[in-house]
């Protein structure tokens, strides 16, 4: 979707009519709407919203021009309409929603239920063609449940990079690949293949009945264990909430705010060294497994003596070459030039030669060998000293982490001891909700195992019943159905975990490379990950999480990173409209984004105050700039005049 212009008809502040062109340009593809507080920006960005999906606007009758309400008469009619045209695959769509009403005696305006919606097509001939179904149709070209990643509000941008944001980026991403219909695929498909199993039932006795009913009650625990991980996560999430929740209080009460602020010290401490121990066991682990020379040595000492042996006696390397003797036996002349006859004592001489000497290959291979075997022992002494470093920094990096546990329990206990009641009451509360954090994640832990076993019981059973299926017809044909679907369901399910992972790993690689343009301080951030429990994670410098350290505006950054890397990476073509998006960030922020922005999309739609867009953040845009419109307010009529800015 490439928006092409806007219409309004007496839409809130708005009295009249009222249109806007959107900049498309190749080059030229910024539009800027520019506009004090109050002057009429968010009705514009809602009025995109409405338009399309009917969504945004909390109460409805507020809808039409109260300028126009007062200027009509009682039991007159007056109305209001967006009208949105737009570019999707070559092709030219009108959409058009009416609401109406009728003005009171009292002076409101009483309005239909149900806005009017229509959605026009241009055909090859040029003429407009109604579309039949132009709710379908929209959703088609851009869903509702994803025009929120694309259409947002710069206020509420940084939702993504919030420490409890998990869920918020694994639907995103559901939703803009919409994996949601892989997903319902295969939830039909193990339906159907769970409606045969039960008919099959009927047709099926002795062991395969039994079968068919250990394989159901395996399938069965599986879906209640994986329900229950979900119900777990979204706990744990909620309760990771609660805990900043309550941190944040604590850092703005006077008695409080210096243990809390020693904690977050601590606990970005303790989170490093988590980091830490984790690298340096992973290279304990692969010192151990990669040591296997080491117990070869006495081996590869014994064959290096017999090496040096054989070059102390002269036999490696020799000094006559075995290709030399051959041309000498075979020329049957001597290099002084005498001949050698056949039997006489010099050609018995060579002979014996020939057969004392190694191949002259051999003999290289010989030599190479003895080149590579010599600094083994050097590399066991680097590899011993190594594993000897990595375990003791492993010892360190545990002493770190016990002492930053016994500071982090002595603040909770001086915390619960607070005389202040209010105090010694949110630690309380915090304890009990990191408490159920850690049982949740244990649980969690043991539901991935039952998953496991299960998964693996399920697909011995599964071998089991296609063995044991009976001769009858119909037995026979519903096993085939029961399998076809599973398989189908199965292939769908890896189909869908291999396609989200591309997509996640493509999402991770452009996210990293926007947010390093954009963020200021890139020297210090070195990497963005989503990991595949769609966490995104910002590394800095130190090879540490640094996601609850972010800014604002580096939170608001790296959400803006996310969603312009899934406007890249989706096959679909949609504008990123932004209302206010630079309100909450730093001029440094502000340039790098302004400097940037541009490439991020094909079309950008920009909702801004005068002082969001100004200094160097203008002159960024300044060339990009294809359209740029003035919200005019009038505070005799409380109404808002579109002015278009002459370039």
């Amino acid at each position: 979707m490439i928006l092409d212009s806007m219409t309004l008809d007496n839409f809130r502040q708005y009295y009249g009519r009222h249109r806007l062109k959107f900049a498309r340009g190749s080059e030229q593809n910024v539009t800027v709407i520019q506009g004090i507080n109050g002057a009429g920006k968010t009705s514009l960005f809602l009025a995109l919203n409405w338009c399309l999906y009917e969504e945004g606007i909390d109460n409805i009758g507020e809808l039409i021009s109260k300028e126009a309400v007062s200027r009509s008469e009682a039991e007159e009619q007056v109305q209001t309409s967006v009208e949105l045209t737009f570019l999707h695959d070559g092709e030219r769509y009108l959409v058009r929603r009416i609401l109406r009403g009728l003005k009171q005696k009292n002076g409101t305006c009483e309005t239909d239920s149900k806005p009017e919606f229509t959605m026009l097509r241009t055909g090859a001939d040029g003429q407009a063609l109604r579309v039949p179904n132009p709710i379908g149709t929209i959703n088609t070209i851009l869903p509702s449940n994803v025009r929120t990643y694309f259409f947002f509000d710069g206020e509420k941008i940084d939702n993504f990079a919030r420490p409890e944001a998990t869920k918020e980026v694994k639907e995103a991403i559901y939703l803009v690949f919409k994996l949601e219909i892989l997903d319902r695929a295969k939830r039909h498909l193990e339906t159907a293949a769970r409606e045969y199993r039960v008919d099959l039932k009927q047709y099926s006795s002795g062991e395969l009945r039994k079968l068919i009913e250990t394989c159901e009650k395996a399938r069965t625990e599986r879906e209640n264990a994986e329900n229950r991980q979900s119900e777990l996560e979204e706990e744990i999430v909620s309760a990771r909430k609660k805990i900043e929740n309550i941190s944040a209080r604590l850092r703005q009460m006077e008695n409080a705010k210096v243990l809390q602020q020693r904690r977050d010290e601590l606990e970005k401490s303790l989170r490093h060294h988590r980091v830490e121990l984790d690298t340096a066991i992973n290279q304990i682990r692969n010192l151990a497994t990669g040591g296997y020379f080491i117990s070869a040595y006495p081996a590869i000492a014994k064959a290096l003596c017999i090496l040096d042996a054989k070059r102390e006696r002269g036999e490696i390397p020799s000094s006559i070459r075995e290709s030399f003797i051959k041309d000498l036996i075979e020329q049957m002349d001597c290099i002084c030039g005498r001949p050698i006859t056949d039997g006489s004592p010099e050609h018995n001489q060579l002979q014996a030669l020939l057969k004392s000497r190694l191949p002259g290959v051999l003999e290289d291979n010989v030599l190479e060998t003895h080149a590579a075997l010599r600094p083994i022992k050097e590399r066991i002494v680097r590899h011993q000293q190594d594993l000897k470093h990595a375990r003791r920094q492993r010892s360190d990096l545990i002493e770190r982490i016990d002492s930053d546990e016994a500071a982090l329990d002595d603040i909770r206990r001086q915390l619960e001891g607070s005389p202040l009641e209010e105090v010694s009451k949110l630690e309380a509360q915090r304890t009990e909700f990191q408490e159920d954090i850690n049982r949740y994640i244990l649980e969690t832990g043991e539901l991935t195992e039952r998953i496991k076993e299960r998964s693996q019981q399920i697909e011995t059973l599964d071998k089991q019943i296609s063995r044991a299926q009976k001769e009858e017809y119909q037995a026979n044909l519903l096993s085939k159905k029961t399998d076809l679907a599973q398989k189908a369901a199965n292939s769908i399910d890896d189909m869908y975990d291999r396609f989200a992972d591309e997509k996640r790993q493509n999402i991770e690689n452009e996210t990293k490379a926007i947010f390093k343009q954009l963020v200021w301080k890139e020297s210090h951030f070195q990497d963005v990950r989503l990991d595949k429990n769609f966490n995104l994670e910002v590394i800095d410098r130190y090879d540490t999480p640094a996601r609850p350290d972010l800014s604002a505006g580096e939170r608001q950054v790296l959400s803006l990173s996310f969603i312009t890397a899934m406007s890249r990476i989706s096959d679909g073509e949609a504008p990123l409209v932004m209302d206010t998006p630079f309100g909450r960030l730093s001029s440094q922020h502000r340039n790098n984004i302004t400097e940037h922005l541009p490439d991020l999309s094909n079309q950008i739609v920009l909702f801004v105050t005068d002082e969001e867009l100004r200094d160097q953040a203008r002159q960024n845009l300044e060339a990009h700039i294809g359209t740029e419109y003035r919200l005019e307010f009038n505070h005799d009529t409380s109404c808002t005049e579109i002015i278009e800015d002459s370039k």
